[in-house]
This record gives structure tokens, sequence and C-alpha cells, in this order.
């Protein structure tokens, strides 16, 4: 009987002792560090809703699922204030294909799974170091749609260039810039019928490719295989084409104009006109035989560089006329001289 009531009492003083590690059937605090070894067996958490599950097997935890498959499985949304996610394998590695490197890679992924063997979704992050598959590492960044097109895809190589591309549906590109790595950066729109518009909408004047509301200043040279029009998109009058056509006034310190000359008045096949023959075309037309008339000008406009050829044209032949009128001139002198 002493015996049983010792036992007794150890056990009740053993209760006492250990309270703090009692949080079974009451509050208490942990003394050590403690471990549980599941053996295989899973333990189930159940609040009020939901559960807490860990796979006693691998280790995966899952929130909301009684089936983990990695090691936090989480069924529902997450909340949190910063998140740090790191995968980033050694230089030199080798893999099995692109499908196991893009896996083994892979630090951000998110949506649904577009490619089952690489776990590929539709937003993906790769880090790559150098492999088999990549000489150089690169970082790389894309966005898909649901038929596994990708529409958006960055990538940078270390110590070399990248790209910023934006796709179509069928995976042809809209819109790129590439960096070659050594300082020249290229905007590229292939499409035929891409537009740039500065200032507004792209609704705004859809037949032209290039288009800036306000004022807007390009230096360095401007090249074009095409026409160029000031206050105007007319560019022919009657049968011919001019590349620049301005409606307005146009002011310069220089215009160069490449055209013939009239040096062929001075060659001697050249018909000079007799005087009595231009005040007859005169009398008849009102101008100058070759230059247009007043009403010819205001209707049609005047050719710079082939109205200053015929301009020259007229003095050249004004100067033949000076020529021989000195020449008889001076006959006529000297019979007055001999009289």
């Amino acid at each position: 009987m002493k015996n049983l009531f010792s036992a007794g009492f150890f056990l009740l003083f053993l209760q006492f002792s250990n309270a703090q590690t009692t949080i079974y059937t009451g509050d208490g605090t942990l003394s050590a560090t403690r471990t549980v070894t599941m053996n295989g067996k899973h333990l189930t958490f159940k609040p009020t809703t939901g559960s807490v599950f860990i796979n006693g097997s691998n280790g995966n935890v899952g929130i909301n699922t009684s089936s983990p498959s990695e090691k936090l499985d989480v069924n529902g949304s997450i909340r949190a204030s910063s998140a740090k996610l790191s995968n980033s394998l050694s230089n030199g590695q080798t893999f099995t294909s692109w499908e196991d490197r893009n896996l083994k890679c892979q630090v951000l992924t998110g949506g649904m799974v577009i490619d089952v063997p690489s776990q590929a979704r539709l937003l993906n992050f790769f880090d790559f170091p150098s492999s088999n598959y990549n000489p150089t590492p690169e970082v790389f960044f894309t966005i898909a749609d649901r038929s596994a097109k990708n529409r958006f895809a960055f990538n940078a190589e270390q110590g070399s260039g990248g790209y910023f591309r934006l796709f179509d549906k069928n995976q042809e590109i809209n819109f790129r810039v590439t960096d070659d790595g050594n300082s020249s950066v290229t905007i590229d729109l292939p499409k035929t019928n891409s537009r740039i518009v500065v200032g507004g909408w792209a609704n705004y004047l859809p037949e032209h490719k290039f288009v800036v509301r306000g004022s807007s200043m390009i230096e360095g040279n401007v090249l074009t295989d095409s026409n160029i029009g000031i206050g105007t998109s007319s560019f022919t009058d009657g049968s011919d084409n001019y590349r620049l056509s301005v409606n307005g006034n146009i002011r310069a310190y220089r215009v160069k104009v490449y055209t013939t000359w009239a040096d062929y008045v001075f060659e001697d096949d050249y018909e000079l006109p007799t005087l009595e023959e231009v005040e007859q075309h005169i009398k008849e037309k009102g101008h100058l035989k070759d230059i247009p008339s007043a009403k010819e000008v205001e209707a049609k406009g005047i050719e710079l560089g082939e109205m200053n050829k015929l301009l020259l044209q007229k003095i050249e032949e004004l100067t033949l006329y000076t020529i021989e009128l000195n020449k008889e001139l001076k006959i006529l002198k000297e019979q007055l001289n001999k009289k």
C-alpha cells in the first residue's frame, strides 16, 4: 500500500513538473526542442474550415489540400509582405533535354500548365546557367496565351545583349527591341500595317505610318524612299510626281538645282530668230517665244531649273543680237568717217 501511494505521488509530481510541455489537453510552453517522428504517418490539423496536412513520407505540406505535390501546396490565396524566390544553379550544367533544363531552372511560374514535361505555365521566369543548351548564362521571361503561344518575351545574356518582343496569335513578331551588346539598339515593327502615333491614338489618320500631333524635332538625317508632304498630301501635278510637296512658302539661304543649260544658243547650227520674228511673236502672243505666258504660270507654276535655263537662253540671244548690232554700228561709223 505504501509503495502504491509512493508511485501515485511520483506520477502526480511528474505531471506537474512537465505541465509546460502538455499541449494536447491544455496550454503549455516547450522548454526544449522536440522532434516528432511520423514513420510514414500523416498529420492533419483541422481548424473550423480547411486543414493543414503534413505528409509523413515526403514531408510535403498542404494547406486546404491533403495531397500536396510540392513542399508547400496551398489551395487558396496567399498574403505576404514580400517573397524571395531562389533557384540558381551553378554554371557548367548538363541537361538531358530543353524540358529538363526549363524544369530545373524555373524560378517563377503561374497560370495553367501549357507544357507538361517542363511544367511551363502561362507566365514563366527562368535563370539559365551556362550549359550544353546555353553557352552563356541568361535570364528569360515569357507570357503565353492558353494556346501555348508566346505573346511576350524578354531575354538578357550575361555580358552581352538581349531583346524584348511582342508576338501576335500566330507567333509572328509585332514589336521588337534588340540590343546587340555593343551599344547598338534597334526597334522593329515588321508588319506592313504598323503605325506609330505620338500625341494621339492609332485611329488617327490610319493611312499614315508615323504621325506626330503637335511639334517634333528630329536630330540627324531624315532618309526616305518615298515622298514628303508639308501641308499637303498631294504629290502629283499633271503627269509629274514630286518627292517634296509644300503647300505654303519656302524660305532658304540657298537652293541648288541640277538641270540642263542653254549654251546651245552659241552653237553654229542654232537658228537665232530675227528681231522681226521676235517682234511679230510678241504682237501675236503677248510674250517671248519659248517663255510661258502669265496665264500658264498662274495655272501650272514654273519649273525653277527649266525657267532659269529659258531665261539664260533669252540672255544669250540678246547677247548675240547685241554683238550683231555692235558690228553693224562699227560699219556705220567707218562709213561716216570716210565722208
